[in-house]
């Protein structure tokens, strides 16, 4: 890959777009390019860099579309003959095989709070792959690593700084100073998950007063995981953050997945 197309690849990325990039794997007889050549596709049909140009390249744009929407990757054979059944009516007469992938930014975990349970948090969502940004007034630079993004404003300024779009997922851990607004924030987003940490009777407490007082929907109040994570019985900071990182991924990869031991009987 050249590094033109590596920076274009990160940058499209880091802009949290979400798109193909379609690779010549084999190449037979006369083609106009080789193997390795690559093409990025954007969701809107757009190219950048090619495989050949051509009615080829056409094909390729259209799966590349196709598996966009649906999500998967997939391999495209396409023969460069004119009249040959299969052939697309070109001329060079080779045949080229094309893997098509499905490239997306690493989806972002929002955690609204501060302490030692935020702090394992986030690292351990860093190291499965989330993008952890914090968001707390009293949150300090020094707690985290470098790579961890760190906002020390209120909820409603800090949030407003954030990118939250439906792959992103918010985390409310405020040990109950600004629980309420933290969700009232929460819920004006597209996030797709959202969980609040508190015991059973605190949640309770809160969707009451916040039905009550504040006219938000159950509806509304159903999006929000409380109280947060899978039951494995944790107790420490760390052991917590697998808690609440096991019931993100499943939320991510399949949320109909039981979360429950995987043991066999035999």
């Amino acid at each position: 890959m050249s590094a033109e197309m590596f920076h274009t690849i990160d940058n499209l990325l880091q802009k949290g777009e979400r798109f193909a990039v379609a690779t010549i794997v084999e190449a037979e007889g006369s083609t106009p390019r080789e193997e390795g050549a690559k093409m990025i596709v954007r969701g809107n049909g757009d190219t950048i860099g090619t495989i050949g140009g051509d009615l080829a390249e056409g094909e390729v744009v259209e799966e590349s579309l196709d598996a966009l929407e649906e999500d998967e990757p997939r391999t495209v054979e396409i023969k460069l003959e004119e009249g040959e059944k299969g052939g697309v009516g070109m001329k060079c007469g080779g045949r080229i095989k094309v893997f098509v992938d499905i490239l997306k930014p690493s989806s972002k975990l929002v955690l609204i709070g501060s302490g030692k349970v935020v702090k394992a948090v986030a690292e351990l969502a860093e190291f499965v792959g989330f993008v952890p940004i914090v968001i707390d007034p009293f949150a300090e630079r020094g707690e985290f690593s470098a790579s961890i993004q760190v906002i020390s404003e209120p909820v409603e300024e800090g949030i407003k700084q954030v990118d939250i779009d439906p792959q992103s997922y918010i985390v409310i851990i405020t040990r109950h100073k600004y629980d309420e607004v933290a969700i009232l924030e929460a819920l004006e987003t597209e996030a797709s998950y959202i969980g609040l940490m508190g015991s059973e009777n605190r949640v309770i407490s809160l969707f009451q007063h916040l039905e009550s007082e504040k006219d938000v929907d159950r509806d509304d109040l159903s999006r929000v995981n409380a109280p947060i994570g899978l039951d494995i019985g944790s107790e420490t900071p760390e052991e917590i953050a697998v808690s609440i990182l096991g019931e993100i991924i499943r939320k991510k990869r399949d949320p109909e997945a039981s979360g429950t031991s995987l043991k066999i009987d035999y």
